[in-house]
């Protein structure tokens, strides 16, 4: 036996397709939260030197100099291969190199590189203690001079207090046998909790004569999740939750309908 809707249910009806159409909108058109992107990836921003030009004569900066990063002194991003007395593309250093390394610079003093990282996006997780990094870079230098390379990272909270560091490097002279070129280094551990950015400095020191010769690159800053991590819903699983609640109080209404009929 056939029933007539009520307005009422006419009315559920109307918002129960509401309800899907909307769904269907999240789904198509919400991009995934930023775990996909915070977690696996690559976060340092311009590791390589390859954003931007490299000086074709190691002393003239190039326009723009290492792009997404914040200079000290002389820093710069240098050409592989622009003469006697430079890191060459066949020297030790990363199988992925390309075109560009970081170099110290022409000047007897310091120099450095920084940028820092907005890790909030994972701060459930990181506050749940399931957040692990791992820190990697070429690091190395000229010959027999002690000129060197160093990466360092500080873990800051909300209010931007360090709460913890990591670093590698140096490689000196005598861990590259006196040869020019970049040697791996790398380290990990467990991502403080509270921490929501991640500050990068990248310090050249001179040590002696004219340049400092501290070379990097292929820097690598990652983050990985533990598989027994929470799952935090994204904005298009909340959307089918809430389709999925609506359905089904739509089906006991409907139910219940019936058996009064």
């Amino acid at each position: 036996m056939s029933t007539k809707l009520s307005p009422k249910d006419t009315l559920y009806v109307g918002i129960l397709s509401t309800c899907v159409l909307l769904t269907v909108i999240l789904a198509l058109c919400v991009p995934g939260v930023a775990h996909a992107q915070l977690f696996g990836n690559n976060l340092m921003v311009n590791g390589n030197a390859e954003s931007g030009p490299g000086s074709t004569d190691g002393d003239t900066p190039p326009v723009p100099n290492a792009p997404a990063w914040t200079l000290t002194g002389t820093f710069l991003a240098v050409v592989y291969d622009i003469g006697p007395g430079w890191p060459l593309s066949t020297d030790p250093g990363s199988p992925t190199r390309a075109s560009n390394f970081f170099a110290g610079g022409p000047s007897t003093a310091n120099s450095s590189a920084a940028q820092s990282i907005d890790v909030s996006a994972g701060a459930a997780d990181i506050d749940a203690n399931k957040v692990s990094y791992n820190l990697s870079g070429w690091l190395g230098g000229y010959s027999s001079g002690d000129d060197n390379a160093r990466l360092t990272i500080t873990f800051r909270d909300a209010g931007a207090n360090a709460i913890g560091t990591a670093s590698i490097g140096p490689v000196t002279a005598a861990d590259r046998s006196n040869v020019t070129g970049m040697f791996l280094r790398g380290t990990q551990g467990a991502v403080p909790v509270g921490t929501r950015t991640i500050d990068v400095v990248l310090l050249m020191t001179y040590a002696a004569g004219v340049y400092n010769d501290g070379y990097a690159d292929d820097l690598s800053l990652i983050l990985s999740r533990s598989s027994t991590a929470t799952a935090v819903p994204t904005v298009n699983e909340w959307g089918m939750i809430i389709f999925m609640i609506f359905a089904g109080l739509g089906s006991v209404y409907f139910l219940r309908r019936q058996r009064r009929a």
